[in-house]
């Protein structure tokens, strides 16, 4: 017994000259640089989860306040268009998955009326504008008491569910990032 309680001491004495005091002095920086990193992460992390509210908030105070130049610089009517197209073209892949049967009579009406420029012809800003006002809370409390569901589907992609008037589907957005700014690129129901 007394050769392992001197085994102990004699290991305990080497470990602490195997110890090396230029990492002990350093430790104290490197944890502090890496807790500065984590927060910054963290921070840059929140700021860009919260980026595109900030478009859904001056899109909606655009609406409101009929700011064509605000709603069109916000919104990508080609894009818009383009999506929707592709969604009545069964040759081709749409992200736009299900629309509902007012949609669909909505859009067979204007083929009816306009001919093949339906789109060009029914997808415009005052479009944009009437299914954003279709949303009960836009004159109470806003856009964000209707959105139903709100999620990334990739980083540069978000997705929006917003629940409307009783009688009208929901609005379904998809916001992309297109360079420093997201810009509403699908808009069904």
């Amino acid at each position: 017994m007394p050769e392992t309680g001197a085994y102990r001491r004699t290991f305990a004495l080497n470990w602490n000259r195997l110890r090396w005091p230029w990492l002990e002095r350093l430790w104290p920086r490197v944890r502090h640089a890496l807790t500065n990193a984590a927060i910054l992460i963290l921070v840059l992390t929140l700021c860009y989860g919260v980026w595109p509210y900030g478009t859904l908030w001056r899109l909606e105070h655009a609406v409101l306040a009929g700011d064509q130049a605000t709603v069109a610089a916000l919104v990508d009517l080609d894009t818009v268009r383009d999506e929707i197209a592709r969604r009545l073209d069964k040759d081709q892949d749409s992200l736009i998955t299900t629309v509902s049967e007012a949609f669909i009579d909505w859009l067979e009406a204007g083929l009816r009326h306009h001919g093949v420029e339906v789109l060009q012809r029914l997808v415009t800003l005052d479009w944009v504008r009437e299914q954003f006002l279709l949303i009960p809370t836009l004159q109470g409390p806003g856009l964000w008491a209707s959105i139903s569901e709100i999620f990334f589907s990739a980083p540069d992609d978000l997705r929006v569910r917003i629940e409307r008037a009783p009688l009208a589907p929901p609005l379904n957005l998809r916001l992309q990032l297109e360079g420093l700014v997201w810009r509403v690129t699908m808009i069904h129901d």
